[in-house]
């Protein structure tokens, strides 16, 4: 059987959950799971944050010795935040407290927000390129 967990938008109301919120959920979806196929382990697939989640999930299971999840897949999940790569090149301390307030004073981070981010990583080809066809050469975009 294949159960599949989708999560939500999130919204202004959810402003405070964090991590554990998300685990805790993951967790009860995997004893549900559990009890339903009457299996005493599952193989679990993380894709992008989704398996940042999963990962923590197996990780707590291992400390405290349980044997609930049999083989995990991650499919582009950055688990070693650690590295340099081109998002570190923007964020400073100050940068990240100032998106820190905006992120909770809005309630959420919007999907737009986060594809600018990602645009500036790209600009020749996501940024500068419109600029250049649509209002320096007049092109229809």
């Amino acid at each position: 059987q294949t159960f599949i967990i989708s999560w939500r938008n999130p919204t202004k109301a959810q402003r405070e959950w964090g991590l554990s919120t998300y685990i805790d959920a993951l967790k009860e979806a995997v004893d549900a799971v559990l009890a339903i196929t009457g299996s005493k382990d599952l193989n679990m697939l993380g894709a992008c944050s989704g398996g940042i989640t999963c990962t923590a999930l197996v990780g707590h299971y291992a400390a405290i010795g349980e044997n609930k999840v049999n083989a995990l897949t991650l499919l582009v999940s950055v688990l070693d935040t650690t590295m340099d790569n081109q998002v570190a090149l923007f964020v400073d301390e100050q940068t990240l407290e100032a998106a820190k307030r905006h992120s909770y004073q809005a309630g959420v981070l919007e999907g737009s927000e986060m594809a600018k981010v990602f645009a500036w990583m790209r600009p020749n080809d996501l940024i500068w390129n419109y600029w250049v066809n649509n209002y320096l050469l007049g092109n229809e975009p």
